[in-house]
């Protein structure tokens, strides 16, 4: 276990101010990330991970795989609920496979299937039965293990009695040669939940009993949950078993909302830092215009003094030298006024950000919304109730509203020169449809009750600005015409 990062600082400090050992520096970086790791910091080692994931060469595919291993395990250890991590361990499982790495490739299968555990029986077993061959043939006997709990884990769930019997079988297979490992407590839980669907409580109670629940994850700690709820139910206890399959929803529930509302939080803060950012870059643009102008003007009055008070041969040398200058500065001019123009435009990172800020908006609006079923008052009002995070504030509108402009060849823009009368709501929901958003996500953000409200005034701001058809259509058609634009 690391204590300390300065012996890898030096190291880093000494690679970056060397461009030829750029090898050296993405390992430096990938060492300098698995330390923070250690050190409990995974905000830093993330960023580390990604910095090295910017320099490593594009044919050193180990690293290119490995990075991507990290990241992977850094938003699955963190509960980063966007399937990133899913993504990431795909990436590196083509890298790892290029190379034909077989103790890498085994774990990126593992970690795929994993992901699936307990949802979808047909795409856990492909990749944890392919990890479970690979480990099997370099004798990775750790691994090989685990995949085999992952299986079990999600058998035990099933409502087949098939499924809960070779869960049963392959727990006890594993028990008889178990060390108190990283494995023990799920190894277990997952006994106890069999024996518990199974009707043998004897056996359930006695796997319980072994459980450390000191060395519990917080992961760990939802599967304990539905383990205790399985053993309720087996003695027929419907209140016990309700209390503890209730526990494991909140559970599970509030490390996904608590990230997500981390990760939106975070958004919020990049984002006002990109504007902060482009608003200082374009005072300083104007300023350096104000000061080129100025120039200028000086230099055209040099010019005539110089012209009155010098003998001709002069003149016509100051002149010529003049003429270079005034010709330098409108160079200068021109170019400044074109990178004016180009920070006008809304950069391609601050537009990432917004969408990234929108997407995972959505993902919080439509898991309450799943939670409420089809009823639109009470989804409002769970997730006014539930949203930690203040209501969309102006910076949120704002760039709601660039966005929209930027990516639908100023929609907005062009509509308020053309309908003057619309006002701010009225903006702020043509901005949210033109953002390609559900329903649902719509009425969080305008905080309408019911459907008709939003309906009502998707109608009354179509006739607003005088069309004949629906606002759906006529945003699809402005995008359609301006796609050339905004590319």
């Amino acid at each position: 276990m690391a204590t300390s990062d300065s012996t890898i600082n030096t190291a880093l400090d000494y690679y970056r101010h060397h461009d030829n050992e750029r090898e050296k520096l993405t390992r430096a970086c990938i060492y300098k990330g698995a330390v923070m790791e250690e050190l409990g910091d995974p905000k830093a080692a993330l960023n580390y991970y990604q910095e090295a994931k910017s320099i490593v060469a594009p044919d050193d595919l180990f690293n290119q795989g490995y990075i991507r291993l990290r990241l992977g395990c850094i938003y699955r250890n963190n509960y980063v609920a966007d399937s990133a991590d899913v993504m990431l361990f795909k990436e590196a499982l083509d890298y790892f496979t290029h190379v034909t790495d077989t103790f890498y490739m085994a774990t990126c299968l593992g970690h795929i299937g994993s992901s699936y555990v307990k949802t979808n029986k047909d795409s856990v077993l492909p990749y944890l039965g392919r990890a479970i061959e690979l480990a099997r043939t370099i004798n990775a006997v750790g691994l090989e293990r685990h995949y085999q709990i992952d299986i079990a884990t999600m058998l035990v769930f099933s409502n087949d009695e098939g499924d809960i019997e070779n869960a049963k079988n392959s727990i006890m297979a594993l028990i008889q040669n178990q060390d108190k490992s990283d494995n023990f407590n799920r190894l277990m839980m997952t006994a106890a939940c069999a024996m518990a669907k199974l009707n043998k409580l004897d056996s359930a109670y006695f796997y319980l009993n072994q459980i450390d629940l000191n060395q519990m994850l917080e992961g760990d700690l939802v599967l304990y949950e539905q383990c205790c709820a399985e053993v309720a139910k087996s003695r027929g206890d419907i209140n016990q078993f309700k209390y503890y399959y209730d526990r494991a929803n909140e559970m599970a529930d509030s490390i996904v909302v608590n990230d997500m509302q981390r990760q939106l939080r975070e958004l919020e803060l990049k984002y006002d830092n990109e504007a902060l950012k482009f608003k200082a870059l374009k005072y300083r643009t104007n300023w350096q215009i104000s000061l080129l102008g100025a120039l200028l003007l000086l230099s055209v009055l040099a010019i005539a003094l110089m012209m009155v008070s010098r003998k001709s041969a002069q003149r016509k040398r100051l002149l010529q030298e003049s003429q270079d200058t005034i010709e330098r500065l409108h160079g200068d001019t021109a170019r400044l006024a074109a990178q004016l123009a180009k920070n006008e435009e809304m950069s391609e990172d601050l537009k990432q950000t917004i969408r990234h800020q929108i997407d995972t908006f959505t993902q919080l609006v439509e898991m309450h919304y799943q939670r409420v079923g089809q009823n639109p008052r009470k989804f409002v009002e769970h997730f006014k109730k539930s949203y930690s995070v203040s209501q969309p504030d102006l910076s949120f509108w704002t760039g709601i509203r660039a966005y929209a402009d930027s990516t639908c060849g100023g929609i907005i823009t062009h509509t308020l020169a053309a309908c003057p009368s619309l006002n701010e709501t009225d903006v702020r929901f043509l901005s949210l449809c033109c953002c390609d958003l559900p329903t649902t996500v719509i009425m969080a953000c305008m905080g309408y009750n019911d459907s008709h409200s939003f309906y009502n005034k998707k109608r009354r701001i179509a006739e607003a600005i005088g069309l004949k058809g629906k606002l759906d259509s006529y945003i699809q058609a402005f995008k359609s015409d301006h796609a050339d634009a905004t590319e």
